[in-house]
């Protein structure tokens, strides 16, 4: 399993529970460093998994990126 894949399922994991993160919040809850929470989320990103809000640099996971976690990444979580 490579870590990006780890980084990028505790991104997912920490914003399926809903609301809008900091990447600081998120890399905090996730337990993982920061350059890595900014990595994963620039790669979600990029595959439309997590949005960032319009007026604010926070975070929030899309419905394609809730069907990934249940999907996909789950399983890195356990």
């Amino acid at each position: 399993m490579a870590t990006g894949s780890m980084a990028e399922a505790a991104v997912l994991g920490v914003l399926a529970s809903g609301g809008m993160l900091t990447a600081s919040q998120i890399s905090e809850r996730a337990q993982i460093a920061g350059w890595s929470t900014r990595r994963a989320i620039g790669q979600l990103e990029s595959r439309g998994l997590v949005v960032p809000s319009p007026h604010a640099s926070r975070w929030s996971i899309t419905p394609r990126g809730r069907a990934a976690w249940a999907t996909k990444f789950r399983r890195y979580a356990q």
